[in-house]
């Protein structure tokens, strides 16, 4: 085994849909790396351990970290970013010498990606759709981009209430509970995962009388209901959650490696894959 080969992994539990490897592996690629990134599946309710057993290697540089485990990877780490502590939550572990830092690079993913697709952030009006961890972990990267104020909508009235609570802790006045009186939003966030059983949110069709940019955080090999719903009500921007993918993975990359990836191709091929006609 060469002494510069270096271990990553991402924690999961399923797994095996995860394209990390692949994106990471491309990434390696560009700058002649000998990255060895897998996929781990993380047995429920044993993450601490499976975590523990994995960096105890010290050919192991960072870890990616994705449902159900977010949660307990932020409990876990020795020490937490402003993202992950804002986010509650931790998708990425970075080692440094004997300590473990856990970061959130969701955020810095969705922002990178609206920005790519020409969508103005600052002084912008945002439904977002879903109070859970991927709600949760992208607002804080949202709010640092300027946004004007955040309406949430969620199913559960408590969690939506638990979030606006927990933003405003860090960015006060800026989130509030969406009413059905709101409808003029400059961007449209789906952060529920409503889109890969084929449903819709119940919300109605005025919330894109406004033209909003409209962004799906799920992607599939075809536009999502939810983005089709949007197309015909006349929006002109809608994007779906595979950029995003691809720039929280690249994130992650370079806070392992202090190496900027070039994105494009990764996505370009992640595309074909997913798109194959």
């Amino acid at each position: 085994m060469s002494a510069s080969l270096v271990k990553a992994c991402v924690f999961g539990n399923p797994i095996g849909q995860s394209k990390s490897p692949i994106i990471h592996s491309m990434f390696a690629a560009q700058f002649n790396l000998q990255l060895d990134y897998q996929k781990r599946l993380a047995p429920e309710h044993r993450f601490v351990q499976s975590a523990t057993e994995f960096f105890a290697d010290k050919q192991c540089i960072g870890a990616n970290v994705t449902m159900p485990f977010k949660h307990d990877a932020f409990k876990w780490v020795d020490e937490l970013s402003s993202q992950a502590e804002r986010a509650g939550a931790v998708n990425t572990i970075i080692r440094k010498g004997e300590i473990l830092i856990g970061d959130n690079t969701d955020g810095y993913g969705i922002v990178t990606d609206l920005q790519a697709h020409g969508v103005e952030l600052s002084n912008a009006k945002l439904l977002l759709i879903g109070a859970g961890g991927a709600a949760k972990g992208a607002l804080p990267a949202l709010l640092d981009a300027g946004l004007k104020s955040v309406s949430v909508f969620n199913r559960s009235l408590e969690k939506a209430e638990a979030l606006v609570d927990y933003t405003n802790s860090y960015a006060p006045r800026k989130t509030a509970l969406y009413t059905h009186n709101d409808t003029a939003f400059d961007l449209v966030i789906n952060a529920t995962s409503l889109s890969l059983q084929a449903k819709l949110p119940d919300l109605p069709d005025s919330l894109f009388a406004n033209n909003p940019a409209v962004y799906d955080m799920v992607y599939l090999s075809e536009s999502t209901v939810f983005m089709q719903k949007a197309t015909q009500l006349g929006c002109t921007n809608v994007i779906d959650g595979l950029g995003m993918l691809v720039n929280q993975a690249a994130h992650s990359f370079y806070l392992w490696f202090g190496k900027k990836p070039d994105c494009e191709p990764v996505y370009a091929y992640l595309r074909e894959l997913n798109n194959p006609n």
